[in-house]
């Protein structure tokens, strides 16, 4: 579980992230990163995981793989960018180390896209 500072919660903030971040798009997920100037402490992560992926116990799994992922590469994410993952349903047709690779190749890429 990442700490409460990690996690983007207000439903603003993830309007602003998924409307004007710049985004990288896979099979498994759509990652979302803007530059978060205000912010200097640490990132933020937004989980996107919808029913269309399963029953609440499938997105709860869902939910802490993906916080998992992301919790392996917190020293290569800078401080001061918001990240919103949205999953999709093919997140489950696929083993936890593919995702795990996809996830981190992809977060990797937007946070170059965004010019940090």
């Amino acid at each position: 579980m990442l700490p409460k500072a990690y996690r983007l919660t207000k439903a603003k903030d993830f309007q602003n992230v998924t409307k004007k971040g710049v985004r990288v798009h896979s099979d498994i997920a759509t990652i979302y990163a803007i530059l978060n100037p205000v912010k200097q402490k640490n990132f933020t992560l937004g989980l996107i995981v919808s029913k269309v992926v399963g029953n609440s116990v499938v997105r709860h799994k869902v939910s802490r793989q993906l916080r998992n992922i992301v919790k392996e590469i917190v020293l290569e994410i800078p401080q001061n960018i918001d990240l919103v993952i949205r999953t999709t349903p093919k997140f489950l047709e696929k083993t936890f180390e593919e995702n795990k690779k996809t996830i981190k190749e992809n977060i990797l890429k937007v946070i170059s896209k965004i010019n940090v």
